[in-house]
């Protein structure tokens, strides 16, 4: 059914992206989406290399700049926010499957040196639960917490708890750790700084959150491909932002699912982690089936202003 629909919609070449594997829900993320466990991980692998061929990220950029499509189905997995457990058990599976990936990281997170406010969010409600304090109210308001109004998290999980909280779990990898994923034939690429929406931030201020943590990647691993992810989704980003950042970099990426989009650098990734499906199989045939409905109407593509 995969292969015969990647066919028909000639879309054959798919993006799938993750943040964490782990055995046990993780507080400082279990609040805000479900990872898969190892199990789960690795089936949704044995799926993909069924249907598709793994590419890395060199070939995914050498079929966008030459405007070619490959003969069979592929993939490129990629995996967002530089979380310690990339390095300490996705990395490992990959390399053992012989299944290339890039890993993309937020400067001011590597090295654990803050936190991200979503997680900084999910540890607020835990904290709250294990206190017997939580209420439904309290957790709506937590989770609606914007970029803008994340110091307001510090009254629910203190910022004495946070510095703990990086020192002792060091919840992000270093900058050692990531060294070494490049060093095992990885690809790194840059988040951002510190993982706002980039439709609440000034186009300023979106291409200073690009640019520093670009340079901080090339600090790292002097890698010649330069690629970009948004951090949450690169809705309504502009024509004139994509031309300033388009002399940094190779590739950017969205979080749109199976869409085209107008830029031609810039591709769109399908997330592998839904409340809605536990396996990556599911998530793809929707995802083939959402592309054929809309590319009818007409609206398959994402336009830029």
């Amino acid at each position: 059914m995969t292969s015969f629909l990647a066919s028909i919609t000639k879309k054959n070449i798919i993006l799938p992206f993750y943040h964490a594997v782990a055995e046990q829900p993780l507080p400082h993320i279990k609040h805000l989406y479900r990872m898969k466990t190892v199990k789960e991980f690795g089936k949704d692998l044995d799926f993909l290399l069924k249907h598709f061929e793994p590419i890395d990220a060199e070939t995914l950029h050498r079929f966008q700049s030459e405007k070619t499509s490959p003969k069979k189905p592929v993939f490129h997995l990629t995996f967002d926010d530089g979380l310690k457990e990339a390095y300490e058990i996705i990395a490992p599976i990959l390399l053992e499957k012989g299944i290339p990936a890039t890993f993309f990281i937020n400067s001011e997170f590597a090295d654990n040196k803050a936190l991200f406010y979503r997680n900084h969010a999910s540890l607020s409600i835990e904290n709250l639960l294990q206190q017997g304090k939580l209420t439904h109210l309290l957790k709506t308001e937590i989770l609606s917490c914007k970029y803008a109004e994340k110091d307001k998290l510090f009254q629910y999980f203190s910022q004495s708890q946070v510095d703990d909280f990086l020192n002792w779990e060091k919840p992000f990898m270093t900058s050692e750790q990531i060294k070494s994923l490049h060093e095992k034939g990885f690809s790194i690429g840059a988040h951002s700084i510190d993982h706002p929406y980039f439709f609440e931030i000034s186009p300023d201020e979106q291409l200073r959150q690009t640019l520093e943590s670009l340079d901080f990647v090339t600090s790292v691993v002097h890698q010649k491909l330069k690629m970009f992810a948004f951090p949450f989704t690169d809705f309504e980003v502009s024509k004139t932002f994509f031309e300033a950042i388009k002399p940094h970099i190779h590739l950017s990426f969205g979080t749109a699912g199976l869409k085209d989009d107008e830029i031609s650098f810039n591709l769109q990734r399908i997330a592998g982690e839904q409340e809605n499906f536990k396996s990556l199989s599911a998530i793809l045939k929707t995802e083939y089936l959402k592309y054929i409905a809309k590319f009818l109407l007409r609206k398959n593509k994402i336009h830029r202003n």
